[in-house]
């Protein structure tokens, strides 16, 4: 037998929930009510307010006429609101009044908005259905921004630098909305990490002070070079690179290959950085204890060149780790990830990475994630 409750246990129940803070199924446990009633009261005491529930009870002529008035009085209230708050989007186009209704979905009734705008609520509906469709084309467009960014750098970026590019590219778009949409594409970078150091540190020598000591922050090119020698396996034997890094940029500005790692090997490095730069003032040079640096021919060409020589101190490596680092990013992203017949094919794809891709398109983070050309040329210009 369905029971019938009065206005005033209704009203009750319903200041339990809005007033006490008391949740709709803690009241409905306690009452022996069902959810779904309770809720169902609340829903009509919004809309009638202290006029609700009309059928629970005798309710008088007057008291009827009240109600009524009070209701129309709301919808006015209502009314009036939607148009003030909308009335300069009645003369425009109707998707700002499809926003005006979404952005105010939750204090004002859907229903109540379009009907004071003069428009269907099935085209409200639809317009919401195609703003979700602009949102998946914009994340299609997205994903393929993103695996055009991966593939265009060798497969060798990961979510930081993507995103560092998208941003570049005028992309308004999250660090981790990138990373999540790599990991649905199956996109990760293929770096190795492995790397081992090469020269030898053991001789009689003279070695330069370090100068340097760690101060890897320069305002301007050809104010720094570091130079380091690593070594590239071949199925032939060992191909032995030496580079030149201009600290300001990271930009390798000369390199040399070689089959032996000799004094000329640094030397020719040394030559065509020169040669490209053409450094105007003092430049100070830094590099490892190596025999190949410390050796008499290199150290005059260092005073031929106006150079002021540095070098690391013995058994501290963070004392070169810019250019070293460069050696393992090399090694991480070309050499681990292909196997060299010859010393000739190994040359070839080393010249192209350090030329075309190194020094031209890929971003560093510690340049504010430009490359090195770009952060040269940008040095020029403002110059």
């Amino acid at each position: 037998m369905t029971k019938k409750y009065d206005k005033e246990f209704k009203l009750q129940t319903v200041r339990l929930v809005q007033e006490d803070g008391k949740s709709v199924a803690q009241v409905a446990r306690e009452m022996g009510l069902h959810e779904n009633t309770i809720y169902r009261w609340i829903a009509e005491f919004k809309q009638d307010g202290s006029g609700a529930f009309p059928g629970s009870g005798q309710l008088k002529p007057e008291d009827k006429a009240m109600r009524d008035l009070q209701k129309r009085i709301r919808d006015l209230e209502e009314e009036n609101e939607i148009l003030k708050k909308g009335d300069a989007l009645l003369r425009k186009r109707p998707a700002l009044i499809y926003k005006f209704i979404h952005d105010h979905r939750f204090k004002l009734r859907v229903a109540k908005m379009c009907a004071v705008f003069g428009i269907s609520r099935s085209g409200y509906y639809d317009w919401t259905r195609r703003k979700e469709s602009g949102r998946s084309k914009r994340h299609e467009r997205l994903k393929k921004q993103i695996r055009r960014i991966f593939f265009d750098h060798r497969r060798l970026y990961g979510s930081k630098k993507i995103w560092e590019v998208l941003k570049k590219q005028g992309a308004q778009v999250a660090e981790k909305t990138v990373a999540r949409i790599m990991k649905e594409l199956g996109l990760k970078s293929r770096t190795v990490k492995k790397y081992k150091a090469t020269t030898n540190s053991k001789h009689n020598l003279p070695v330069a002070a370090n100068v340097l000591n760690q101060q890897f922050q320069t305002s301007a090119p050809n104010q720094v070079w570091m130079t380091d020698i690593t070594y590239i396996p071949t199925d032939e034997g060992w191909l032995y690179l030496a580079s030149v890094m201009d600290l300001y940029s990271r930009k390798i500005v000369g390199f040399h290959m070689d089959e032996r790692m000799t004094k000329s090997l640094v030397i020719k490095a040394l030559d065509q950085a020169y040669r490209l730069q053409k450094p105007r003032g003092e430049v100070l040079h830094h590099s490892d204890r190596g025999s190949q640096y410390a050796s008499l021919e290199y150290q005059e060409r260092l005073k031929t060149y106006k150079m002021k020589g540095s070098m690391s101190r013995k058994g501290n490596c963070y004392d070169n780790a810019c250019i070293e680092s460069f050696h393992s990013v090399l090694k991480k992203e070309l050499v681990y990830l292909e196997k060299f017949k010859t010393r000739k094919e190994a040359r070839e794809r080393i010249f192209e990475y350090i030329t075309c891709f190194y020094n031209g398109k890929r971003i560093h983070s510690s340049i504010g994630y430009f490359t090195p050309n770009q952060y040269e040329r940008m040095y020029r210009l403002a110059a």
